[in-house]
């Protein structure tokens, strides 16, 4: 394949990434809009809770491609969750207590935000790229 043919179908690819990841969350806070107030219980989707979920980045502020840790907690035990970074797209697990941490890079100068969502819950911050 030639170079540049690369090019646009990496951004295809990426493109239909975001897609399915902005689909998957669409359809997951309306379920849980359907569901509220019905049921659920302290805590879970459709239960009336806010949810709790928080998460960080340090460090902050960071130069432009140094490496960041993303942090959570308050989320759904050892379940997957999606995360965009100012477009950028990952997965983190957590772990037995709801918590994650995970590894990135600080894509571009100024404020960016992180937002991990799934499952109903969804939790955002931001941090500052030099």
């Amino acid at each position: 394949m030639s170079q540049s043919k690369i090019k646009p179908l990496a951004f295809l690819a990426v493109v239909a990434l975001a897609a399915v990841l902005i689909s998957a969350v669409v359809s997951v806070d309306v379920d849980a809009a359907r569901g509220a107030g019905k049921g659920g219980g302290k805590g879970k989707p459709g239960g009336g809770t806010p949810s709790t979920a928080t998460c960080s980045v340090t460090p902050n502020p960071v130069p432009l491609y140094d490496w960041i840790t993303i942090s959570g907690s308050g989320f759904a035990p050892n379940t997957s969750y999606g995360y965009s970074m100012n477009g950028w797209l990952g997965f983190v697990a957590t772990d037995a207590t709801g918590s994650f941490s995970t590894f990135a890079q600080a894509p571009m100068r100024g404020t960016v935000t992180v937002t991990v969502s799934g499952s109903g819950v969804t939790a955002t911050c931001a941090f500052q790229v030099f």
